[in-house]
């Protein structure tokens, strides 16, 4: 027969399967186990590591807050947004504020705003001349053309009867093209522009000005200025005329100013308006103003008048208290009641 025969001792049915004893030990790490207490100080050890972390960690996220903060205000400051409704200048830029109201411009806005006043100012005409000016040039040309060419629309004023008595948008409308609506929206800012500029409305109008002024000559002048104190006198007889100005000689001063004073170093220039009453007050303000306005064209440093100040390191601040230096002589003289100082770059 064929097949295959089972072998003597050989299993025929399944296999057995021994019955389940004791797991082997897991391997352990080499070397011998550490005692209970050894274990038990070290557990302790890193207990009292962890407890000297947590402060530190505290400390970490504290100063993580105050550093996101501190870069979100200024991220605000450089936007010029303010906290709490109260507006920064932080951006180089001017405003003019009337009646709980501020309006921005350009820094090359600001400068022809205040030509266009200066020109009503110089010509003997009322704030009232120079709203209806400033309403066109805002908005028939958002105050971006030559301010000369205002001049056009004064003499074109002249001949408006009783322009005074009438509104800004309709006296606008006779000496220009533009509409009606137009002059009527652009009013608010065209009053506050000319109220500030023209010297109506006190310290109302401010610019923050930034960056350096270029490297020029040191020398003086004949009449004793630096030729940017130079320039700046040019600017202001063709603005107003002439005024009558001092703080200067050929030569250069060396008395009569408090110490460190620009004066010295021909760097300033005073206008005077005496004697002191309401209406030099008035033409002070028109120039003081002026000369914020113009600060970043003509490198001006300093602006102070009627015991108030203006400077550009501190420009974001707009005007603030004068703080008379501590010096004999006629308190008023030392508040700048009755001149205007002002002084350049270096």
């Amino acid at each position: 027969m064929g097949g295959v025969s089972a072998q003597p001792g050989t299993p025929t049915g399944p296999p057995t399967i021994p019955p389940p004893g004791p797991r082997p030990p897991a391997p352990g790490p080499s070397g011998p186990r550490l005692p209970e207490p050894a274990r038990e100080a070290l557990r302790k050890s890193a207990r009292e590591a962890r407890k000297q972390l947590r402060p530190v960690r505290k400390h970490l996220i504290v100063l993580g807050i105050v550093i996101a903060v501190a870069l979100v205000f200024a991220g605000l400051r450089l936007l010029g947004v303010g906290v709490g409704g109260i507006p920064v200048l932080s951006r180089e830029s001017c405003t003019v504020t009337s009646e709980g109201e501020t309006y921005d411009l350009s820094s090359d806005q600001a400068e022809r705003a205040s030509a266009i006043a200066a020109q009503a100012v110089r010509r003997g005409l009322p704030a009232r001349a120079a709203s209806v000016v400033l309403a066109v040039e805002l908005a028939d040309h958002s105050l971006e053309r030559d301010p000369a060419k205002a001049a056009a629309l004064y003499d074109r004023l002249s001949g408006v009867a009783d322009y005074r008595q009438q509104s800004v948008p309709g006296v606008a409308q006779q000496i220009s093209d533009g509409s009606r609506d137009s002059y009527r929206d652009a009013e608010p800012e065209a009053r506050a522009l000319a109220s500030a500029l023209t010297g109506n409305t006190p310290e109302a109008f401010s610019c923050v000005v930034k960056g350096g002024a270029d490297e020029v000559s040191d020398q003086l002048s004949g009449a004793g200025l630096t030729s940017r104190a130079e320039a700046l006198r040019d600017d202001v007889r063709q603005a107003y005329g002439r005024l009558p100005d001092g703080g200067f000689q050929p030569g250069g001063v060396t008395t009569g100013h408090m110490a460190g004073s620009a004066h010295y170093e021909g760097r300033a220039v005073d206008y005077f308006f005496r004697p002191i009453n309401a209406r030099n007050n008035i033409k002070g303000w028109s120039l003081a103003q002026y000369f914020v306005a113009n600060a970043d064209r003509l490198d001006i440093e300093t602006v102070i008048y009627d015991d108030r100040i203006w400077t550009k390191w501190r420009s974001a601040a707009g005007w603030r208290d004068y703080e008379v230096p501590p010096r004999g002589g006629d308190q008023a003289i030392l508040e700048h009641r009755d001149h205007v100082h002002v002084d350049v770059a270096d």
